[in-house]
């Protein structure tokens, strides 16, 4: 019984050997290619365009051999490299390219692998970067967003790496193509930004200068106004004092008639405003006008009073 159980256990693990051997699974995001005897012939690449996922039936090796190869978007990151511009301003750019094998068989046949494809591919956008040349420094660094020129120039690159890959596509798709990084050499740096720095010397000059202008506009017109304000302040304050003066006239010319009399009545008039409140005052009696306080204060002269006026039907 043991003996017929280690015999169908081994049968199994054959089976799943020869199986193993004859079959070969392609996942979605995957490419095939079958070669036999070292050739891939046509017809021998599986899920190309996505829909061919699945369980497949080969030759054992050394007949025939899978080759996979990854279906998703790859990225090519290129080191810096130093190109000149149109205007002969040097700089230091770093590029990318995403790329995706679109025919496997051919890729197979022309690179054989993704380090050889990397290798290919890294060529070609070094190549391609010569279209740097035919943009000036500001169209890839400039202070004014909407005067740079990025999104030109890498179409323009991804279109030079398009028609180097005409002659020669190798089953490779370019899909992007970046500047992810641009730097300038140490002596341009400084140029730069002494250029930069001029340019901001000159803006802040010219705020400066409309600043001034404003400054001078606004004191001119607050100098206008004082003026104006104390031309009508003068002539309001001469008609108050005319006024005054007339009115006062009228009074010295009552007051001139009896001046013991009014200088009486601005003492009563005096001393009903300070001791309106009660207040407790220290003072000399001497001090006017509560000198009319004491007993022997008075008019020198007081003024007749005259005499009542009788009823009409005393008369």
């Amino acid at each position: 019984m043991k003996t017929k159980s280690t015999l169908i256990l081994g049968l199994l693990i054959v089976a799943v050997l020869l199986l193993y051997m004859v079959t070969y699974q392609v996942r979605f995001d995957q490419s095939a290619v079958v070669t036999t005897f070292g050739r891939a012939a046509a017809g021998s690449s599986k899920n190309v365009d996505g829909t061919g996922a699945g369980l497949y039936w080969k030759w054992p090796w050394p007949i025939q051999r899978v080759r996979k190869f990854d279906r998703r978007i790859q990225v090519l990151d290129d080191r810096f490299e130093q190109q000149d511009t149109l205007d002969k301003q040097t700089v230091i750019v770093k590029a990318y390219a995403a790329w995706r094998i679109s025919d496997p068989l051919e890729f197979y046949r022309c690179l054989r692998n993704s380090e050889i494809a990397g290798r290919f591919l890294r060529d070609r956008l070094r190549t391609a970067r010569a279209e740097i040349g035919n943009f000036n420094f500001d169209d890839l660094t400039n202070v004014d967003p909407s005067k740079l020129k990025l999104a030109e120039v890498e179409q323009a690159i991804l279109e030079r790496m398009h028609k180097d890959l005409e002659g020669r596509p190798c089953g490779i798709e370019v899909s992007t193509v970046g500047i992810t990084r641009i730097l300038l050499p140490e002596q341009i740096t400084r140029s730069v930004f002494q250029r930069m720095r001029q340019t901001r010397q000159r803006l802040a000059q010219k705020a400066r200068s409309e600043g001034e202008a404003i400054a001078r506009s606004v004191r001119a017109k607050a100098q206008s106004d004082e003026q104006r304000i104390r031309a009508f302040a003068d002539r309001r304050a001469q008609e108050i004092r005319a006024e005054g003066d007339a009115a006062a006239a009228e009074y010295y010319s009552v007051f001139a008639q009896n001046e013991d009399f009014a200088v009486f009545l601005r003492k009563l008039e005096a001393l009903r405003t300070t001791l309106a409140t009660n207040t407790t005052f220290f003072l000399d009696a001497d001090v006017v006008p509560f000198d009319m306080l004491k007993p022997e204060a008075g008019p020198a002269n007081p003024p007749a009073r005259p005499a009542p006026a009788l009823p009409e039907s005393q008369r």
